[in-house]
């Protein structure tokens, strides 16, 4: 056999055309690689933006906590409890728990009594009315057996009758007493009732001074004999 022909370098020329081949797919390969990494960067870039991030302590400006403060209920002024839609009464006399009690507006005697653990042995029911609705501020004292019936304060020093009160036989000291009516309110209740007796308590409404408001006010503390 023949001995095979010795390899012979390529002349200068080649050799640097193959450098050059070779040079630039390297850098190719790395200009690709350097791509494929800026594209995964930027992947996990919107992922990391896109997922939920876990509620911390605190968050914003200052490290003001992120979540709300829980509301507490609002306590409500004694003197607001009425427009509240609510009364405070004071429950004394012949009851187990006297005392303040807060009641829905439009509550009655009863309800106070109830409120308060009910009365105790003694007491006289008679004496109070227990259908008449409560006023907010007034106090309710139930008196024993025997015991003199005394008108309770109500707002402003104003007494709440024990018991309806007769408009065509009330004196103007009993009418006096009625809360939201005057002295001078009074006078024109028993002028009205001089010229025309009472049939029936919606006639309240034809005094003059006295409108619905009023009227509610004292519906159920008058009667008509």
């Amino acid at each position: 056999m023949s001995a095979p022909p010795p390899f012979v370098l390529p002349p200068d020329g080649w050799r640097a055309r193959l450098t050059a081949l070779l040079a630039g797919a390297a850098r190719q390969r790395t200009a690709v690689a350097l791509l494929a990494l800026v594209a995964l960067l930027g992947a996990g870039a919107v992922w990391l933006r896109a997922a939920p991030r876990p509620a911390g302590p605190f968050d914003g400006a200052g490290g003001a906590a992120s979540q709300a403060a829980p509301t507490l209920p609002r306590a409500v002024p004694a003197g607001q409890e009425q427009a509240a839609g609510r009364v405070a009464v004071h429950v004394a006399g012949r009851v187990r728990r006297p005392g303040l009690v807060r009641l829905a507006a439009g509550s009655r005697v009863q309800d106070a009594l109830r409120a308060a653990g009910g009365v105790t042995a003694g007491a006289d029911l008679d004496a109070v009315n227990l259908a008449r609705k409560l006023v907010d501020g007034e106090q309710v004292r139930i008196p024993g057996r025997g015991e003199a019936v005394a008108a309770p304060a109500a707002p402003g020093g104003t007494a709440v009758p024990a018991g309806p009160v007769d408009l065509n036989s009330a004196t103007v000291e009993q009418l006096d007493a009625l809360p939201g009516v005057g002295e001078v309110t009074a006078g024109r209740i028993v002028a009205y009732r001089s010229a025309h007796p009472f049939t029936s308590v919606d006639e309240l409404l034809e005094v003059p001074g006295i409108g619905q408001r009023r009227f509610e006010q004292l519906k159920d503390l008058v009667t008509v004999g």
